[in-house]
């Protein structure tokens, strides 16, 4: 590709393209490069360095799953809006970026301006379906917490080696109808 065409918007999907195939602790500066066929140099044009690149990744990665995540709500609301929300997460975070490399690039660069922007519209999906259909006001926060952790420790458990986790995807669907239960 000739420097010319490049942007960051393109540096950063090839950069998520290659960390969803190797994992984003094996995603290089040198290695992104080559895969754009343009001098390492040309990249500091677009990118900073190989954090800016993995930062922008992940914020790229939690931009495309909300994005996702907007569109399969449209239809619904409530509580079958919050269970569409947890097997579309649970099911699209197992077809891309590799969880564990997901964890590990928020909590190195879930500091950084654009990852928090991403973060916070995300949390502002589930925050809202929650507030729908919370009765009491003060549960808002818990209730989030809660529907948030069982997404979040069945991903862990299937990165940890404990693939039935999800995989059983009826045992799956009924711990989440469980888990809605709980919210009211």
């Amino acid at each position: 590709m000739k420097r010319g065409n490049l942007s960051r918007e393109i540096v950063l999907n090839q950069a998520l393209s290659l960390a969803s195939e190797k994992g984003l602790e094996k995603l290089t500066y040198n290695g992104l490069a080559r895969s754009l066929s343009v001098q390492p140099q040309s990249l500091y044009r677009y990118v900073e360095n190989i954090a800016d690149v993995k930062s922008g990744v992940v914020a790229e990665y939690v931009q495309r799953l909300t994005t996702s995540l907007y569109k399969e709500l449209v239809p619904y609301s409530g509580k079958d809006a919050l269970r569409r929300f947890a097997i579309y997460f649970v099911s699209s975070t197992q077809n891309s970026m590799p969880f564990a490399d997901m964890i590990s690039g928020l909590t190195t660069y879930g500091h950084t301006p654009q990852l928090v922007a991403e973060i916070t519209k995300l949390r502002e999906l589930s925050t809202t379906i929650i507030r729908s259909i919370t009765t009491d006001e003060s549960q808002i926060k818990a209730n989030e917490q809660l529907f948030l952790n069982f997404i979040i420790g069945n991903l862990a458990l299937v990165t940890v080696g404990a693939p039935n986790a999800v995989r059983d995807k009826d045992v799956f669907e009924q711990n989440i109808d469980r888990v809605l239960s709980l919210i009211n």
